[in-house]
């Protein structure tokens, strides 16, 4: 029996459709427990006894990363597949680089998801429109110079002693983080750094 915990800030359609979706007898398939954010459920009895979580990506209040931190720190070695809505091929490479094991859309079918439940609960990865644990194709690759300045704000520079180092100025520095948060569909420099520390990309 597969035990899920779901985490879902809409929990009267999304998890009661998921309870409804799947039967114990039938499927081997069982919602244990849910939570309508990850605060909450981490002080939830039911998430330690689950074997894995079936978590929404955008919940409000709370960001996906900081989610994925915080689940990996109170659940370790439990395994969270991402059940969303949202279409953005960076948030599934995002999300890998933070230790899901899973990525699916709410626009799946019933059998996609039974599938990808059951992939991840044996240990697999399951991701929307890859094969089982095939990885995503490689994003968008920084060039050495752009690897230079990530490194160097890494290690405390600002911008102007970064110009400095490389003989440039502060405007193309800034001008450099633009277009790489562009290309990696980031929001923040700091959310840069992170996605691209995950995938080991600097």
């Amino acid at each position: 029996m597969i035990k899920l915990f779901v985490i879902e800030d809409h929990e009267a359609i999304i998890v009661s459709g998921l309870r409804n979706m799947f039967r114990p007898s039938r499927d081997q398939i069982e919602v244990t427990g849910s939570a309508p954010n990850v605060k909450s459920a981490i002080s939830t009895p039911a998430l330690s006894a689950a074997g894995m979580i079936i978590l929404d990506l955008w919940i409000p209040g709370e960001d996906p990363l900081a989610s994925m931190t915080l689940l990996k720190k109170q659940c370790p070695g439990k395994p969270v597949l991402i059940y969303t809505s949202e279409e953005l091929p960076v948030w599934q490479h995002k999300m890998m680089a933070a230790g899901v094991s899973g990525y699916i859309s709410k626009n799946c079918s019933r059998e996609d998801l039974k599938s990808a439940i059951r992939h991840v609960a044996m240990g697999g990865t399951w991701f929307t429109g890859l094969k089982p644990d095939q990885e995503p194709e490689p994003g968008p690759e920084l060039s050495p110079v752009e690897k230079q300045i990530l490194n160097l704000l890494i290690n405390g520079y600002h911008h102007h002693e970064i110009a400095s180092k490389l003989n440039t100025t502060s405007a193309k520095i800034d001008k450099s983080l633009v277009g790489m948060r562009t290309r990696f569909q980031c929001k923040t420099t700091v959310e840069l750094v992170i996605l691209l520390s995950g995938k080991a990309i600097i």
